[in-house]
């Protein structure tokens, strides 16, 4: 037939649409007898989020050095002269001198090493971390809690002057002040006793033991026959014996500040290992605490400094975090008693503690 040449168009385009719905009828069929009754629309694509990192590759990413050891089960982390350890099992890290506590332990999985989502904050952005030497900035200290111990209390007065100055009630009224500059400056600060009130050593460490703390540190007044003696001395823990180390109160402590952590429980070997890590640590530490403490502070409140001294009195033998004594001053030399019994003194003794502290924190 012969057409127009619009109809022509219009004909063949009634043939693709016939052939179209056709076609469009046989696919409906063939899904019909398929048994496919509906269609659903597409399914939304959602982001999906790692639950957890390879150490690997994340090394290989930030350019870092990554060691296992299989034997001693520590894997190292270091870039340039700055590094960080931990141990397989356990949520302790050491990034340098410095402790971090991870959201989950570093594990072991086919036979690669696996850490937490938050071991790139916490413990690369550290590694990167440079500051600029002959600054100090309060506003982010290393560590983020403290135990404050006030020496003495109730039934135990303490070292007590000739005018009837109770040691108890100084260092409790500095420790006071203490924790307020602290907490002014970001810190958590637990205070072993806040009144006037008997608190047992044994106590004082379990309450170390369970607060999570970084760092302990006892407040105490001096007192000595020879009254002409005076000064500020610091106190850290001489190295224990392997006995002494298996003390019982220290093995009680121990066991409460593991069922803290988030590693493997009852599992002798790897306590063990974590036990010397903690040690080893809170030893170096407390020794360059002291020293730091005892010659800033003694500078700040103008008195003489004796000195950074070991010993093994009971709260520092007993306690696995990094931990001072400190004697702010001898009760039994008139000049000190008279200027401990000044508020404006103590106060002064409250902010030498508390720099020299801060100080030792961002270093």
């Amino acid at each position: 037939m012969n057409l127009p040449a619009g109809r022509q168009v219009i004909a063949r385009t009634g043939r693709v649409v016939c052939r179209g719905m056709i076609y469009h009828a046989l696919i409906v069929s063939v899904l019909f007898l398929s048994g496919c009754r509906t269609i659903s629309p597409p399914s939304q694509v959602y982001p999906v989020v790692p639950q957890k990192i390879y150490l690997n590759d994340l090394c290989d990413r930030q350019k870092l050095l990554c060691q296992w050891d299989s034997i001693t089960q520590i894997v190292h982390v270091n870039k340039g002269d700055v590094g960080a350890k931990i141990l397989i099992g356990s949520d302790i890290a050491f990034v340098g001198n410095e402790r971090v506590l991870l959201s989950a332990p570093v594990k072991i999985i086919d036979s690669a090493v696996v850490v937490p989502l938050d071991f790139k904050s916490k413990i690369v952005n550290r590694l990167d971390r440079k500051k600029p030497k002959g600054t100090a900035d309060y506003s982010f200290p290393k560590f983020k809690s403290i135990v404050i111990d006030a020496g003495h209390g109730g039934k135990d007065p303490g070292a007590m002057s000739k005018n009837g100055t109770k040691e108890k009630s100084i260092v409790l009224d500095i420790a006071k002040r203490l924790k307020k500059i602290l907490m002014r400056r970001g810190l958590k600060v637990v205070m072993t006793r806040k009144t006037d009130k008997f608190i047992s050593l044994q106590r004082r460490t379990e309450i170390a033991s369970r607060s999570k703390a970084d760092l302990f540190i006892s407040v105490h007044a001096n007192s000595n026959p020879v009254r002409g003696v005076h000064g500020l001395e610091v106190y850290s823990l001489r190295d224990l014996l392997p006995l002494e180390q298996k003390e019982a109160q220290r093995q009680a402590n121990q066991h409460i500040l593991f069922k803290a952590l988030a590693m493997k429980k009852n599992a002798p070997e790897l306590e063990a290992i974590v036990s010397d890590i903690l040690y080893s640590f809170k030893q170096a530490q407390s020794k360059i605490l002291a020293a730091h403490v005892a010659q800033k502070t003694s500078r700040h409140i103008r008195s003489k400094n004796i000195g950074a001294k070991q010993s093994r009195f009971y709260v520092l033998r007993n306690t696995l975090i990094p931990a001072i004594l400190v004697e702010v001053g001898f009760l039994t030399n008139p000049k000190e008693e008279k200027l401990l019994r000044n508020s404006v003194h103590r106060q002064k003794i409250a902010e030498g503690l508390a720099k020299s502290i801060l100080e030792y924190a961002n270093k």
